[in-house]
């Protein structure tokens, strides 16, 4: 019987292994450990805090020269590069400063005074708003199909809330005479904070190179070499993850902001300049961000206008599914790589401990240590031999499959994208026969298809097979371009045409500039973002566009040996200072002109027409590879004037997308000698 109770179905019964008493004994400590940790959490902070208000301006001008650090290094390689490095330093920190300065100055012009108007508005007719919503809660109450208890006592009225809310502030009124007090002191401590932090910012910028020689100094002196190669792929790793969230949620926050003053003007919300900038504010807080804009927000629409507030959130739903699955995962991307469980984990921690500032870094900093983490995670499994992906840890009775692991996750608005383009392939099928429900969808996935094919044409910064193909494009074929056209035959057809001969002008300058000047790998675009984009910008993209056009013609002639009638200086000089003499302009696009159509001339004389579209078409293929290979040659000066390196520690040499980054370290680890190992003596003539 005992061998029939040690044996089951003929295999021995595995005997329970014996707990060490010295582990129980460990994981009790660590539990005591972490209640007391847990009770005194606010007393052990209390330092940490104080710390960090001492700190603060020091955090603040870090931060400053963060934000700061990429527009520096876009001048000193782009604008200013060929002058002496003191003098590119100088020149870019000064332009960098203005550039920020006009972004805050734009901003603030822009949107505070209308705020204020809003402000003002809800102040003055307050009174009106709140009249007009006691007198609705007094017709619901007496809408009710029973009687309240207290008959006439449950009717509101202006003068019982003005006796409470003065019996509140009795109550309350050292309180808040100590709270305005405090309120202006801690406005200009931050206000200090703020001037002494954009001086240190100042200082850290100037002398960036330096404090990133003296952190690989220290780095070198204190570990060891597969140590100091951790620390600076991690570093890499924050920099990106923290680089890419802070600036892509400031860039997703601000079109956030945009849509919501463009819905909420549409719709005639009261107050819209306000409630966008509250809604856009806030969406820079992940997942909690919404949330917190958008209660404030509708008390503030109910109070004012009621019937709007079921709107009003309708309206925010439709803006937080365009945010995120439109602008979210085409700004932010994937620079996280965190789990919407881990996002909410981080903030709520983060939140918690560090209020604001912790909901903001909460997630790209959790998202570090869960890199850490996990690859910590994979060498120890690879020093045991083990599998390191994931499926190979799902229980048998899993609901997942080997694909999915490695599936590709789809966003709602790419798969919404992916089933409209699979529509041409349905309907092309052999035996398409759909039923009027399923025909009547595929129209309307074909016209979306359309209208998609026509802004993927129209906004196309790279050259596509359609700039060589049309009705425009046979006529060049067969006997060239045209190069009769001049400034003054321009203005009258213009005043003949009542101002639509421009818009036909400038589609055959984009469709010849891209046939003339393909060698050169880039692209312009036609009438339709010429005027849309330049009525949204308030006439600064025709300027752009000028300019780009004129690069592209001087490219060609510098090609072909010759001298090109304009220059960018000549036409920004005529296009801006010139208004003043109101002739500036016209001798800008007469000179604009006359290079147009010298670049005819030059395609003219390169070519014998009729001309085979294969031409044209292996003169594209050849722009393709110059601009590929100039952006290389780019990269590779931009690399040899900064050193190559970014990140604060500088340059890495190890791979961020690698699979595996910590078997890298393994090869150093082995080669390093170790601390006990003899070492020879050394002599001074050695």
């Amino acid at each position: 019987m005992a061998d029939m109770n040690e044996q089951v179905g003929g295999t021995p019964r595995p005997e329970k292994p014996k707990r060490s008493p010295r582990n129980t004994l460990i994981l009790l400590l660590a539990g005591i450990f972490a209640v007391l940790f847990l009770a005194n959490l606010d007393a052990i902070l209390m330092p940490v805090k104080e710390l960090g208000s001492i700190l603060a301006p020091i955090i603040i001008g870090l931060v400053i020269a963060y934000l700061g650090n990429p527009i520096l290094r876009f001048c000193e390689i782009k604008i200013f590069y060929k002058l002496k490095r003191t003098v590119n330093r100088a020149l870019s920190m000064l332009l960098t400063y203005i550039f920020m300065l006009l972004i805050l100055s734009g901003m603030i012009l822009l949107i505070v005074p209308q705020v204020i108007d809003s402000i003002n508005d809800f102040r003055i007719n307050g009174m009106f708003f709140l009249n007009r919503l006691i007198a609705s809660a007094n017709e619901f109450l007496a809408s009710l199909p029973f009687e309240l208890p207290g008959g006439n006592d449950n009717v509101l009225s202006l003068e019982k809330l003005l006796t409470l809310a003065m019996e509140l502030m009795g109550d309350l009124g050292s309180n808040i005479i100590g709270s305005i007090g405090t309120v202006a002191g801690s406005a200009l401590t931050v206000l200090k904070n703020i001037l002494v932090g954009i001086f240190v910012s100042i200082y850290v910028l100037l002398s960036k190179d330096r404090l990133k020689a003296g952190s690989r100094r220290i780095i070198h002196a204190l570990f060891k070499d597969s140590t100091e190669k951790k620390i600076l792929y991690y570093s890499a790793q924050a920099h990106r993850k923290f680089g890419g969230f802070i600036v892509g949620k400031l860039v997703d926050s601000l079109m956030v902001g945009l849509t919501a003053a463009l819905f909420f003007n549409l719709f005639d919300i009261p107050y819209p300049t306000l409630i966008a900038v509250i809604i856009g504010v806030t969406d820079f807080i992940p997942f909690f961000g919404p949330f917190i804009g958008a209660i404030p927000s509708a008390v503030i629409i109910f109070i004012a206008e009621p019937s709007k507030a079921i709107l009003f959130v309708i309206l925010i739903l439709v803006i937080q599914q365009i945010d995120g699955n439109l602008l979210a995962p085409l700004i932010l991307g994937d620079h996280t790589g965190m789990t919407s469980l881990g996002v909410l984990i981080a903030i709520t921690v983060m939140g918690g401990v560090f209020g604001i500032v912790g909901m903001i870094i909460g997630v790209p900093l959790f998202a570090v240590i869960t890199l850490m983490l996990d690859d910590m995670i994979k060498q120890r499994l690879r020093e045991k031999g083990a599998p390191t992906g994931l499926y190979a840890y799902y229980p048998a009775d899993a609901f997942i499959r080997p694909s999915d692991e490695d599936a590709p996750r789809y966003t709602m608005t790419q798969r919404f994208m992916r089933w409209v383009a699979a529509v041409e392939e349905e309907t092309e099928a052999e035996g398409y026969s759909p039923s009027r429900l399923r025909y009547c969808t595929n129209m309307i996935r074909l016209g979306l298809l359309n209208i998609g094919k026509f802004f993927y044409r129209t906004f196309s910064a790279k050259q596509i097979s359609e700039d060589y193909h049309g009705s425009h494009v046979n006529i060049i074929l067969r006997r060239g371009m045209r190069t009769d056209r001049t400034f003054w035959r321009s203005v009258l057809l213009t005043i003949v045409t009542l101002g639509i001969y421009p818009i036909y002008l400038v589609e055959n300058i984009a469709a010849d500039t891209n046939i003339s000047c393909s060698r050169d790998g880039k692209r312009t675009w036609g009438a339709f973002p010429f005027f849309v984009l330049g009525i949204l910008t308030l006439g600064i993209f025709p300027l752009i566009w000028h300019c780009q056009v004129i690069g592209r013609y001087r490219h060609l002639c510098k090609q072909q040996g010759e001298e090109c009638r304009i220059r960018v200086k000549f036409f920004l000089l005529w296009s801006l200072l010139g208004v003043f003499t109101l002739v500036g302009p016209l001798i800008a696009i007469a000179r604009f002109i006359s290079a147009y159509t010298q670049s005819c001339r030059i395609f003219n004389q390169t070519h014998t027409f009729p001309l085979a579209r294969r031409v044209i078409k292996e003169e594209a293929a050849e722009g393709a590879a110059y601009r590929a290979a100039r952006k290389a040659a780019i990269e590779a000066e931009k690399a040899a004037i900064m050193g190559g390196d970014t990140t604060i520690f500088g340059a890495v040499e190890i791979d961020p997308e690698s699979e595996d980054p910590l078997s890298a370290f393994e090869a150093v680890e082995a080669t390093e000698p170790s601390p006990n190992a003899s070492e020879a003596p050394t002599t001074d003539n050695e």
